[in-house]
């Protein structure tokens, strides 16, 4: 039996600066939060990943306080 899951992905800004991306799973979502590069020269850069919540709504929850306190050090 083939037991690979598909996953969906989207992409959600958080603030000006941050991006969640997103992959939805079976039974719920799990994401990183990337710093974006605005100016438009080189790749946006990988903060830290998001652990598995029940819903996207709550992933991006957690991603907003965790970006809050990332800002404050």
């Amino acid at each position: 039996m083939n037991q690979d899951r598909q996953s969906a992905k989207a992409e959600l800004f958080l603030e000006p600066h941050y991006l969640l991306r997103i992959r939805s799973e079976s039974g719920g979502a799990s994401g990183e939060v990337w710093l974006r590069n605005i100016k438009g020269h080189g790749a946006d850069t990988h903060l830290f990943n998001v652990p598995r919540q029940e819903s996207a709504e709550e992933l991006k929850r957690w991603a907003e306080r965790a970006v809050r306190a990332y800002e404050e050090g």
